[in-house]
């Protein structure tokens, strides 16, 4: 039964006297005899006053399970009024189901959920930790967990807004000093003889300007990390939610403005001739071609990591799961491998880890990739005897001369320095996946075959996200749905002209990537003898 009880109380200080029992109304005396000073607390007498003290209230709640009763007595609150009306909230959120005996702030909460939540995946953990500590504990970490509301939440992203700006501003002005560095080391290079000294001065104190400024250069939070922060918060809420430690899951009630998935768009030979001429990449997801693709792997079919690239473009592995990818999961025999686990970087660390949900899966090789592969074994065995006691003995199929994993991100930074050489049109490393998907949908696989193959949990996200349907197969259902209308009489095809073949020029270098260094050393010397070779040997 709710009962409210309210009470004025201050600091004053004065004598002490006897409130209840025989001795009530009777000083309290120490053991000298003297009357004892201290708090008066309700007994002070200028309580009446309106402006003297502070208000309290008392409740005590049923039993927990543990036998014992809950008293409360907060205080401090100004009027009657306030401190009524936080008692009946206390006792609101006790009949909710919230143990209001827990005094914890949202960081805390949230610290203590992601220690405790085991059911994730170790990238995602991650990732749910990074956001709580950039994003949502510097704005909310303080409120208490049971005080937290819709107004809190969208805080969070009101400040993230505000921050973006501060470091769009930035980079503009970062941008400015870096304009007016180089118009003082232009002067300074032009000017008289007389003049050097005096500009080489302003020139190096704008180039030190600009070194300080870069060095406080910081990336925007954009949409798609803002619903990701969002999501991080509304499953953290969930849990707690079902755990009574909250009485609504607030972050289900704030809306963002909705991010569409950026669209990949093909490398189309009009888009080709655009970027060469302005310098401009179309869209943020760009795939080749077949014929872009092919002339990639031509280029760099000695390469030594060749064959990842060949399995990366022709069957959609992530780089995580190729990097990972052990021998014992290859099965030659049957041209099939496993995915069935992965390395992920966390926290400057390489772990390894089972695959994204629903990813463990089998992949059929083609026989040119089994054939790459089984020369890849080979050439290991060749590695392993001349490394001796210095192999790393990891099991894995993508190693380097040592036995050691590759690091994903090695394998992004090769691969954009590989397609920058070729003067080939850029795309991500994970470009390659998106460029399987639709080359295994031009080759005649369906969306299932397609999902199945790059591990997705369903056939949405690969219809909507990576497959774009190649510029010949959309020509090619052109004309079968004008084949299924019968015609009386239909005229005769256009058949486009046949060009006259140009003129063939004499085979480009084939660029090589330089080995750590920067000095030619005598395996770059090899390498380039046996690319000028094959160059000769190209049919004209």
């Amino acid at each position: 039964m709710f009962e409210e009880k309210t009470y004025k109380k201050c600091m004053c200080k004065g004598p002490q006297w006897h409130r209840r029992g025989k001795l009530k109304g009777k000083p309290v005396l120490d053991e000298e005899g003297v009357q004892k000073i201290g708090y008066l607390g309700t007994g002070c007498p200028r309580l009446s006053e309106r402006n003297h003290g502070t208000w309290h209230f008392f409740l005590e709640l049923p039993a927990g399970p543990d036998g014992k009763r809950q008293r409360f007595r907060p205080g401090g609150f100004p009027t009657q009024k306030k401190a009524a009306a936080e008692c009946k909230k206390l006792w609101k959120q006790h009949q909710d189901g919230l143990d209001v005996g827990v005094r914890e702030t949202t960081g805390d909460s949230l610290i203590r959920w992601i220690t405790g939540k085991k059911d994730i995946a170790l990238g995602t953990a991650n990732k749910y930790r990074e956001h709580i500590d950039l994003h949502i504990n510097p704005y909310i970490g303080l409120v208490d967990r049971k005080d937290l509301r819709k107004a809190h939440i969208e805080g969070i992203f009101a400040s993230i807004a505000d921050r973006n700006t501060e470091i769009e501003l930035h980079r503009d002005y970062v941008d400015l000093l870096t304009a007016d560095c180089e118009r003082k080391r232009v002067a300074w290079r032009e000017g008289s003889k007389a003049d050097r000294p005096v500009l080489r001065a302003a020139w190096m104190e704008a180039r030190e300007l600009l070194a300080s400024e870069r060095k406080k250069k910081r990336r925007v939070t954009g949409p798609t990390t803002q619903h990701r922060i969002l999501a991080t918060l509304r499953s953290a809420l969930a849990d707690a939610l079902l755990a009574e430690e909250v009485s609504k899951n607030w972050a289900e009630l704030v809306t963002l403005p909705k991010v569409k998935a950026p669209k990949p768009l093909l490398w189309t030979p009009a888009r080709v001739a655009h970027w060469r001429a302005t310098g401009e990449v179309p869209g943020k997801v760009m795939v080749w071609t077949p014929q872009l693709l092919g002339e990639f792997l031509d280029t760099y079919v000695t390469d030594d990591l060749f064959d990842l690239w060949h399995f990366m473009a022709l069957r959609g592995p992530r780089r995580g799961e190729t990097c990972a990818l052990p021998w014992s999961e290859v099965d030659l025999d049957q041209m099939q491998v496993t995915i069935s686990q992965q390395l992920v970087y966390i926290a400057s660390q390489l772990y390894q880890t089972a695959p994204k949900a629903d990813s463990e899966r089998t992949i059929n090789l083609d026989s040119e990739s089994a054939r790459l592969l089984a020369d890849r074994r080979d050439r290991q065995a060749v590695q392993r005897k001349k490394a001796g006691r210095a192999w790393k003995e990891t099991g894995l199929v993508f190693t380097k001369e040592n036995g050691e994993a590759y690091h994903p991100d090695y394998l992004t930074y090769r691969f954009a320095k590989l397609v920058e050489l070729a003067d080939l049109p850029p795309i991500t490393l994970h470009g390659l996946r998106h460029g399987a998907a639709c080359i295994a949908h031009y080759g005649g696989a369906d969306m299932k075959d397609i999902s199945d193959q790059l591990g997705h949990s369903g056939i949405q996200i690969t219809a909507d996200t990576y497959t774009n349907t190649l510029e010949e197969a959309k020509q090619a259902q052109a004309e079968a749905a004008l084949a299924v209308v019968p015609r009386a009489s239909r005229p005769a095809p256009v058949e486009a002209p046949v060009p006259e073949p140009a003129p063939v020029e004499a085979p480009a270098p084939v660029p090589v990537l330089a080995p750590t260094g920067g000095r030619l050393t005598a395996l770059r010397r090899a390498q380039q003898k046996k690319l000028a070779a094959k160059a000769e040997l190209v049919p004209v």
